[in-house]
């Protein structure tokens, strides 16, 4: 019976920091978009990941600004799609940096995001984020 405690608890230990960041609701709707995304049904994911997104989640932010980059489940919204690249770029979230930087017509700039993708990716290497 101890045991059986001790393995729950640590189950919980572990589970703990990533429903501490973004809260339980966050990382289920983000599980819920990419069912359904999966699946097949664009519009659906596209609305369970803006949820996520809308509670923080960076990896909720890049999937939604591809699909309205696409019109994938949404209408094509090139405007909202870099809003939530922004938002997921202040979170520090490398493919988010990269896909600005695809986006970005000024070469100087799309540079400079491209070294900023580089940067966030070292930084998830290291496990700081």
């Amino acid at each position: 019976m101890k045991r059986v405690i001790a393995a729950v608890l640590a189950a919980f230990l572990m589970v703990q920091p990533a429903m501490a960041q973004h809260g339980d609701e966050a990382d289920i709707a983000l599980r819920r978009g990419m069912m359904h995304r999966d699946a097949g049904d664009a519009a659906l994911a596209a609305h369970w990941l803006a949820v996520a997104a809308s509670r923080g989640m960076r990896e909720a932010m890049f999937l939604l600004a591809n699909m309205l980059l696409e019109g994938d489940g949404v209408p094509k919204d090139e405007a909202a799609a870099r809003r939530w690249l922004e938002q997921a770029t202040q979170l520090d979230y490398p493919e988010a940096w990269q896909q600005l930087g695809m986006m970005e017509k000024d070469p100087e700039r799309a540079a400079q995001y491209m070294r900023r993708a580089a940067h966030a990716l070292t930084h998830r290497a290291e496990g700081k984020r």
